[in-house]
């Protein structure tokens, strides 16, 4: 009202009136006049009225819009689903209720992450669907549905199923596919950010599906798949445009809430309009005639959906670690139940495996930080003693430094704890160093601290400080070779070399092939080095790749793990700034841990299963597997002889080569006490070799019967065959055809050298 006031008098003194009469009447009008007739001055409030009327306006705009939005879409839903309905099912009732629900979980009304619907028959819901729901569906971070032909029934609780009518198992189940969308579109469009469609076939790594679902905009409208524009027969023959494609339905199609909401209300049209025969290409014409997308041009998806090219028995092999397989999201196709099991059980030991190399890390960083936070309490209270030290000080010059020191340690940007750390560590790794500039204060504040604790140790003697005196000293000192690895590396031991072969010194067999278990170990640690070095590279705008291993060392500490060696050709690619492709060697220094150990208690019930099968008299199996002599005293229980075993070796010249099997066989097992080996037999099947090499076959036989007549009773058995060159299938039949048929038979090469550990193993 002040203001107001004020602008009215303005008003009046620029705007004088006509004659000082009517001056002296507005100066003398009381009070109450002079208000109302100051209100109906034009002043700030017809601006302000204005403002609010636009903005009363806008919003209410806003509202109005948004009802009527909403009105409409809920009739034109209401107006799809009645005019689609006799389309969709014939003469049966317009509205998706006629639909049979088996098991359909409650989604709560917060959107969840994924909807998988999975296509299925009628004869895989007892096969495939349970193991589907046994394995990968628990993890799924959302809903799984399979949808079936009309009819289609499970008596398992845990398969959500929906038995769409009108719908065969034939194949191509294209009807089965676009009803799929028609059902999921009716009922949970507003439930879930994605969808994916699969085949019950298809194995999905659901943590790797859930890290590629948080990294993208489900708002937009995406239609992700391996792209696909036919076979070579069929390519130009799918009524596909030029830069038209589709996403082959075998590993998986992924649809964004946006897309599935802007094609599935015109299916009726695209099931009037089918060109081809295969119901991927048609839904792909859908998406993109309506949704106004295309299946992903990305050269990635061929891994991250991935369709092993042989299929079922591509996932039997032996070794399934391989790039494709551990970053894929699906893998397609496992037609194999039992197969199925095995590639889930690979996929939960990957992600422990995972989870504990996260464990370490957070474990080896929470050590770290601890000696951090203690370095930091020891450098404060060493602080405080420095600011006494400064006031019993007398010596000005002395007295300045100490206050320069004082200062710098005091610094709040000043990591000096870090920093120690970083030393220790001999890395710089976990603490950045922006610049040079950086780096030469970092060493300047070393050196003073250094110094100053050279300076201070002697006259001050208490346990703390001596800590960090002695933790500082041996950094100072040792700071270069401080790494676990680097000290194991040069304490006195055995490495073992391998380029395509393995050469020992510690065994018998100098040298041999290299091993599966370690080929394995080679590959996973040359694997994990490329991923955690290229991490870093792409974002630098470069990357190595790798191409193959020239030659290694490795040695086994029972306690730690395997230490390696590894050289390395490399290829370095830079795709930034000037491009380039040179080859490198790289020398990688690694060590492979072993795992925590696991146990796991068995019921008693379990253990006597094992020993005493089911319907078995523990008396019973005692008399049958052992005889029992029976005194006064007690029963003693005799153990059966063990099984006698017979080694069959087709042997043709190479004397140098039977030499080291026999006198193997004679350090293991003649030379033995071990009751296990008494009946332990040699038969050495001997041929004319066809090489001119002298080693002719009186030579290895007057060999063979010299090193026997060391024994009274050999277990070394020689067989000559007279006739005919050696042949290794001839001569283990004729050495075979010398026993019965229930004698156990052990067949092995001339190059062949074992330890007493094999015979238990073959009993067994």
């Amino acid at each position: 009202m002040v203001d107001l006031q004020s602008y009215s008098e303005d008003s009046i003194n620029i705007f004088p009136l006509a004659s000082s009469k009517k001056k002296n009447i507005r100066t003398s009008l009381p009070a109450p006049i002079n208000n109302r007739i100051t209100g109906n001055i034009r002043g700030p409030t017809w601006w302000l009225s204005l403002m609010l009327l636009l903005i009363s306006v806008a919003v209410g705009f806003q509202f109005g819009l948004v009802f009527l939005c909403n009105v409409k879409r809920c009739i034109t839903d209401d107006l799809s689903s009645e005019q689609n309905g006799d389309d969709f099912y014939g003469d049966r009732r317009g509205n998706l209720s006629f639909i049979s629900s088996i098991n359909l979980p409650r989604v709560s009304q917060k959107k969840q992450l994924i909807l998988v619907a999975i296509m299925t028959s009628k004869d895989f819901l007892v096969t495939r669907a349970p193991t589907v729901m046994r394995t990968w569906a628990r993890n799924v971070p959302g809903q799984v549905i399979f949808f079936s032909s009309e009819g289609s029934t499970t008596n398992d609780s845990n398969i959500n199923l929906v038995s769409l009518p009108s719908v065969t198992d034939t194949y191509p189940p294209q009807k089965k596919s676009f009803l799929m969308m028609k059902y999921i579109y009716d009922h949970y469009l507003n439930k879930f950010e994605w969808f994916m469609r699969v085949d019950d076939d298809v194995y999905i790594r659901t943590d790797n599906l859930e890290r590629l679902l948080r990294s993208i905009d489900n708002r937009k409208p995406y239609y992700i798949g391996q792209p696909g524009m036919g076979t070579k027969e069929e390519f130009g023959k799918l009524a596909l445009g030029e830069n038209e494609n589709f996403c082959m339905g075998g590993p998986g199609i992924i649809l964004s809430r946006e897309t599935l909401a802007r094609f599935t209300p015109n299916i009726k049209k695209c099931l009037k309009n089918f060109y081809t025969s295969h119901e991927d290409v048609e839904l792909g014409r859908c998406v993109h005639k309506y949704a106004n997308t295309s299946c992903t041009w990305s050269y990635e998806m061929q891994h991250i959906l991935y369709n092993h090219p042989n299929k079922t028995e591509g996932y039997k092999a032996r070794n399934l670690v391989s790039t494709d397989i551990l970053r894929a999201v699906s893998l397609h196709s496992i037609k194999d139940v039992r197969v199925f099991t095995r590639v889930h059980n690979f996929a939960l030991q990957r992600r422990i495996i995972e989870l504990e190399q996260r464990n370490m890390l957070l474990r080896r960083q929470t050590k770290i930080y601890d000696q951090i936070l203690n370095i930091e309490n020891q450098i404060k209270f060493q602080i405080k003693k420095l600011f006494q030290l400064i006031q019993r000080t007398k010596n000005d010059r002395m007295q300045k430094q100490l206050k320069l020191l004082y200062k710098q340690l005091n610094m709040p940007d000043r990591h000096i704890a870090e920093q120690i750390m970083a030393l220790y560590n001999n890395t710089y790794r976990l603490f950045k160093i922006d610049n040079d500039q950086q780096l030469s204060s970092d060493r300047l504040l070393w050196n003073a601290l250094q110094a100053y604790l050279n300076q201070t140790v002697p006259s001050l003697n208490d346990l703390a400080f001596s800590f960090l005196f002695d933790l500082l000293h041996s950094i100072s000192n040792n700071h270069t070779h401080t790494k676990t690895f680097v000290k194991e590396k040069t304490t006195p031991g055995i490495y073992t070399l391998f380029t395509a072969s393995q050469y020992s010194a510690n065994t018998e067999l100098p040298v041999r092939s290299i091993e599966p278990a370690y080929k394995q170990c080679f590959d996973e640690v040359v694997r994990t080095y490329m991923e955690e070095v290229n991490k870093i590279s792409r974002n630098m705008g470069r990357f190595l790749e790798y191409k193959k291993t020239l030659y290694g060392y490795y040695k086994y500490e029972p306690r730690h793990g395997i230490n390696y060696i590894l050289d390395l050709y490399l290829i370095y690619r830079k795709y930034m700034g000037r491009k380039m492709s040179v080859p490198v060697r790289k020398r990688v220094y690694a060590v492979q841990r072993f795992r925590p150990l696991y146990f796991r208690e068995l019921p008693s019930s379990y253990s006597s299963a094992i020993l005493y099968p089911v319907g078995a008299d523990s008396s019973d199996i005692v008399n049958f597997n052992s005889p029992v002599i029976t005194n006064t005293n007690a029963a003693v229980i005799l153990s059966s002889p063990p099984v006698p075993i017979n080694m069959i070796v087709p042997v043709s010249g190479r004397l140098a080569t039977l030499r080291r099997l026999l006198t193997n066989f004679d350090h293991i097992v003649m030379r033995s006490n071990d009751p296990g080996l008494l009946n332990v037999h040699l038969y050495v099947i001997l041929m004319e070799t066809a090489e001119d090499s002298g080693e002719r076959m009186s030579t290895l036989a007057d060999f063979i019967k010299r090193f026997v007549r060391k024994y009274q009773s050999s277990r070394i058995h020689l067989v000559e065959i007279e006739s005919g060159n050696f042949t290794r299938g001839y001569a283990r039949s004729y050495g075979a055809s010398r026993f019965n048929d229930t004698d156990l038979l052990f067949f092995i090469d001339l190059d062949m050298v074992f330890t007493r550990d094999l015979f238990p193993r073959i009993r067994h």
